[in-house]
């Protein structure tokens, strides 16, 4: 009996100790597995943040094309240019996101009219178990459809007429010896009737190259008038409905014979001039109708010689047009200020300092033979802007810093004028109608135009001479017009309420990841 129970005492620790060996084994089993399924759940995890890190890279490069001043720059994503494509070698851009490291770059290449960015972002992020890092990789394209020439994206960059075709010349350069030395784009039929008349590149001081784009005809019959010259052709140019000497013949491919000199051949691209809220900005602008100049801001707020300030932008709390024209240039001072704005002129030094958005709900004149503008602004005009009587001239002011004290030169006699520092655009609302008045003898202006596509601006004052975008309806021409060189204007540096053009870009289209 004894030695049965002592058998079975044996028998039970052998079996508890075997028991005990395979609750072990199960165990560690058990903690492997979990152990190894928390790795490969943390690798997975890793891998997906680094794609989304890689997909971040993306959206970073096409914020960068987005907000550039030319999209179509081929070293605007770290890689180097080979005219105007990208090729390599490239330096990758970074940005942290979703701990991790992106690294990008793109290649540009430059098509006709558009142009694709190929971006390819590599996504890093750490081993939580360490070793080494997970990494993924994502490609996109993102197509860049210029408004006009690769190199000049923005309509604010020509002289551009929006007035629809119909039964004539939407654009008609009448005048005598008129020159215009800027890119221009015509929506209808460009037509150059005056003699000596020419559009002609003149590069000497910053000036653009000159892209001649019209959607219609083009109709050259002036006495000596031409599209650049034999041995000086202007850069780009395109016929949309070809040369003709009449405006009601047939249009045919323009050669030299049509006195069309033009080194390439540009591909047409529809174009759309930018569109305004006149009532957006009558309630907003500042100084303007509903936001006026603020007295304890402003040492001296009665704005005109002839009445209390409140009457300078409006007069009947409508608009309607039908206040009382304002003249920016007078023989006396005025201030204007407010928290977001001002409008302030200094006759004795003839200097207008701007900023913001103004609005005037009438007529505006600028009266002054010296004047010149300090700051950026866009003025709204419900109604006309005149320069009235002869040689009134309105420049920007150089030099910019520390103190202005002399109207800047126009290019095609120097380099002075910066509209990326320095920048009136006057935007008018006068349909069918003359818009923007510069019928006075020797009227000069520097600065931005704009107004309605069934609008004129009226140039036809003997020696006029303009520098800076316009974009109008029609165009009338005195004799000796000359519209001036004009220098690079970026998008996002035009004055606050600037109705603005750019280029076209696509959002990433992901061709690839891994």
């Amino acid at each position: 009996m004894s030695r049965r129970i002592q058998q079975e005492q044996g028998f039970a620790l052998a079996f508890a100790l075997l028991t005990c060996v395979v609750l072990s084994i199960t165990t560690v089993s058990v903690i492997t597995y979990t152990s190894s399924s928390s790795r490969s759940a943390g690798l997975s995890s890793s891998r997906v943040n680094a794609h989304d890190v890689a997909e971040a890279g993306i959206s970073a490069a096409a914020s960068i094309i987005n907000k550039s001043s030319n999209a179509a720059s081929p070293t605007l994503l770290g890689c180097t240019a080979n005219g105007t494509s990208s090729t390599t070698p490239c330096t990758d851009l970074t940005v942290s996101a979703s701990g991790g490291t992106a690294s990008f770059s793109g290649l540009y290449a430059a098509g006709s009219p558009s142009g694709t960015w190929t971006i390819t972002s590599n996504g890093d992020v750490p081993n939580p178990a360490g070793g080494a890092d997970s990494k993924s990789s994502v490609t996109a394209t993102v197509v860049v459809v210029p408004g006009g020439m690769v190199n000049n994206l923005s309509i604010w960059n020509y002289v551009f007429s929006s007035a629809p075709q119909g039964a004539g010349c939407e654009v008609d350069i009448s005048g005598n010896n008129v020159v215009v030395d800027v890119p221009v784009y015509v929506t209808g039929d460009l037509c150059i009737s005056g003699q000596n008349a020419a559009i002609m590149e003149n590069p000497l001081h910053g000036g653009q190259k000159v892209d001649v784009m019209a959607q219609g005809k083009v109709v050259i019959s002036g006495n000596n008038a031409h599209i650049g010259a034999s041995g000086t052709p202007i850069t780009s140019g395109v016929a949309g409905q070809g040369c003709t000497s009449t405006i009601g013949g047939t249009g045919h491919t323009c050669t030299s014979a049509d006195h069309w000199y033009v080194g390439t051949t540009d591909t047409l691209v529809a174009a759309t001039p930018p569109t305004t809220d006149y009532p957006g900005y009558y309630t907003n602008a500042s100084p303007g109708p509903n936001n006026l100049c603020d007295t304890n801001l402003t040492p001296s707020p009665n704005l005109t010689a002839s009445g209390n300030q409140p009457h300078a932008f409006d007069n009947d709390g409508t608009m309607n047009g039908t206040n009382a024209q304002f003249n920016l240039t007078p023989a006396s001072d005025y201030n204007c200020v407010t928290s977001s704005g001002q409008l302030s002129w200094n006759h004795t030094t003839h200097v207008l300092t701007i900023s913001g958005t103004i609005f005037f709900d009438g007529n505006v004149t600028s009266t002054d033979t010296g004047a010149m503008y300090h700051g950026k602004a866009t003025i709204y005009v419900n109604g006309e802007f005149v320069f009235t009587g002869n040689s009134a001239s309105l420049h920007a002011a150089c030099p910019d810093s520390p103190a202005p004290y002399h109207q800047c030169a126009f290019a095609s006699t120097s380099t002075e004028w910066d509209p990326n520092k320095d920048m009136l655009l006057i935007v008018t609302d006068k349909a069918n109608a003359i818009s923007v008045d510069m019928s006075g003898q020797s009227t000069q202006y520097q600065g931005g135009i704009m107004c309605t596509p069934t609008s004129t601006a009226n140039f036809a004052g003997n020696n006029v001479v303009v520098e800076g975008p316009i974009i109008c309806g029609k165009y009338s021409w005195g004799n000796n017009t000359v519209l001036n060189p004009l220098p690079t204007i970026f998008v996002q540096n035009m004055p606050n309420g600037a109705p603005n053009w750019p280029a076209t870009i696509s959002p990433p289209v992901i061709t690839s990841s891994g």
